[in-house]
């Protein structure tokens, strides 16, 4: 992922000259909010290295809110996000479902969810794209439910697995459980390590005292059958340390057997 704080184009080139497969190209202030791409000169970038993109908005947009205008505004911006998406070459863009403000519950959201995301869903299919929905970290006990039933109203919305966020709920690590009920709609998964206090974006494997088994955790996600794009979003000061959570993450992929029943469908 490119840093939000950072040249765009800059990013563009260290993650082209680093063997990495595409770019998670977030569209967030203050260096890349949608208005300020230079479209041409950012597909240009990603043609001269070959990397592909999958398109990533603002973690704080408030699609879940009671506030009807407020929402307006989410989709307003959310739909500029798709034309940058779309004119750079991505074919999926997330979104983050939004908890909603007290004392409403996150049963009250899903409505509010679906007035964002259903437009945005059929403006996304026109152009042959498709709009994930990741969770976020503390979004409540019953966020992975509330997200079911959202997607279960959202036949075209796919799924956006953070595994640190899935650490981030309930005191516990959900990561399988998100992974089990609706691995059939993922799209798209970022891989982070905290501690179980905040989200840190540290490399997987890092934190202290984590009893996260990675190697266990990639061979289970592979087992899945999912072979879609895989984020390191990781943001270490020195990136020396996300080059080796990338190495640590293709030989843990590598050496995960694939079951019987997945290699042969």
């Amino acid at each position: 992922m490119n840093h939000p704080s950072r040249d765009p184009l800059e990013e563009i080139a260290w993650i082209g000259n680093h063997d990495f497969d595409f770019v998670d190209f977030t569209l967030e202030p203050p260096a890349t909010p949608p208005h300020q791409v230079d479209v041409a000169a950012v597909r240009e970038a990603l043609n001269q290295y070959g990397l592909d993109v999958v398109g990533h908005t603002a973690w704080y947009m408030p699609i879940g809110f009671p506030l009807d205008e407020l929402r307006r505004t989410s989709l307003d911006h959310l739909r500029q996000c798709l034309d940058v998406s779309a004119a750079i070459g991505a074919r999926v863009m997330n979104t983050h479902y939004s908890r909603p403000p007290k004392p409403f519950r996150n049963a009250d959201a899903i409505g509010w969810h679906i007035d964002v995301l259903g437009p945005l869903c059929a403006e996304a299919a026109e152009r042959d794209m498709q709009i994930v929905l990741e969770h976020i970290p503390f979004g409540g006990a019953d966020q992975l439910e509330t997200i079911e039933e959202i997607l279960r109203q959202l036949p075209d919305l796919g799924f956006h697995l953070d595994s640190g966020h899935a650490k981030l709920e309930r005191s516990e690590d959900r990561f399988d459980e998100y992974l089990d009920r609706l691995g059939d709609r993922l799209v798209h998964v970022h891989i982070s390590e905290n501690d179980g206090t905040e989200d840190q974006h540290l490399p997987p494997g890092s934190a202290p005292k984590s009893r996260t088994d990675w190697p266990a955790r990639v061979a289970r996600l592979k087992e899945s059958g999912y072979d879609g794009t895989i984020t390191l979003e990781v943001f270490a000061d020195h990136r020396e340390y996300l080059l080796v959570a990338r190495d640590l993450f293709r030989r843990w992929w590598e050496d995960a057997a694939i079951p019987a029943d997945v290699a042969c469908s």
